[in-house]
């Protein structure tokens, strides 16, 4: 009886083209009955902080065991860390060590890294080529290591996860009404903009379904909001018009903004990571 191997799941910025075909095509090779599947690879050309948040969309929705891949890596060829890391989760993450594993290490966290061997786990015959490490050496030891070939020990030295190469992350802050975060992440696709405040704070702060939040979204550099407005905080899109804007819970069970069947981030220019700041702040009732 053939023991079950863990899965393989893949994301890059290559977009569906060959080269996701060919890292795939390594997988088979290393073991026919690897079942390998798709993230996304629509991820921003070279955008590390894409790559990042779409693994924390994922890695709790796997089993335990699974084996990400993540190719984004601008840095390709050079002596950037090539890892894989031990999420607490129970899941490896196989990717280069470039910011890509700041969202895991944040929510999931990271029990451990390691430096990925070449000398033992890199596809033979390849050592000439500098430039698809996505073929060569991320989908080969990530094949190894579902198939069981190797143990995790067995990918390479392992170093110290405070070395990991990191995004920077503001945390979110309570000051008086007014609750404050970063623009963590974000659907491009459909437009929505995901702060990092925990939908359960808004809860703490007395702010309940059908409470309109006066809402302002900053740019660090510039002084007029990219966007203000008094929003109503509902729970999908359906409760506002179409064209209106609105607050909702993520699937992260985080605060983010958007607007019904429009693309907020085209609209208004805005985007995910450290320079974008929300302010939300519950609009005080009338006293009659």
């Amino acid at each position: 009886m053939s023991t079950k191997k863990a899965a393989v799941v893949m994301q890059t910025d290559f977009t569906k083209d060959i080269s996701v075909c060919t890292m795939q095509g390594v997988c088979m090779m290393v073991d026919p009955e690897l079942r390998v599947f798709d993230n996304t690879h629509e991820i921003k050309n070279f955008d590390t902080y894409q790559a990042s948040t779409a693994l924390s969309y994922v890695v709790d929705f796997w089993p335990a065991g699974t084996v990400f891949v993540s190719v984004v890596d601008p840095g390709v060829g050079t002596d950037r860390r090539a890892c894989v890391a031990k999420l607490k989760n129970g899941s490896y993450v196989v990717t280069p060590d470039n910011g890509t594993l700041t969202h895991v290490n944040q929510y999931v966290g990271i029990e451990e890294v390691r430096v990925i061997d070449e000398e033992r786990n890199r596809l033979k015959s390849t050592e000439k080529c500098h430039i698809f490490h996505g073929r060569d050496l991320f989908a080969y030891c990530a094949a190894k290591l579902a198939a069981g070939i190797i143990t995790y020990e067995e990918v390479g030295e392992a170093y110290p996860v405070e070395e990991i190469v990191e995004h920077e992350l503001i945390p979110y802050k309570v000051e008086g009404n007014r609750i404050t975060g970063m623009l963590d992440n974000a659907d491009y696709h459909f437009g929505l903009i995901c702060s990092n405040i925990p939908a359960e704070v808004f809860e703490q702060e007395g702010i309940a379904y059908g409470d309109t939040v006066k809402v302002r979204i900053l740019q660090r550099g510039k002084e007029a909001p990219v966007f203000e407005d008094n929003v109503p905080f509902c729970r999908s899109f359906g409760y506002v018009a179409v064209g209106e804007p609105l607050l909702m819970v993520s699937e992260t069970l985080q605060i983010q903004i958007a607007i019904n069947c429009e693309n907020m981030s085209e609209k208004y220019g805005v985007l995910a990571g450290s320079d974008w700041t929300m302010e939300s702040e519950k609009e005080k009732k009338k006293e009659v």
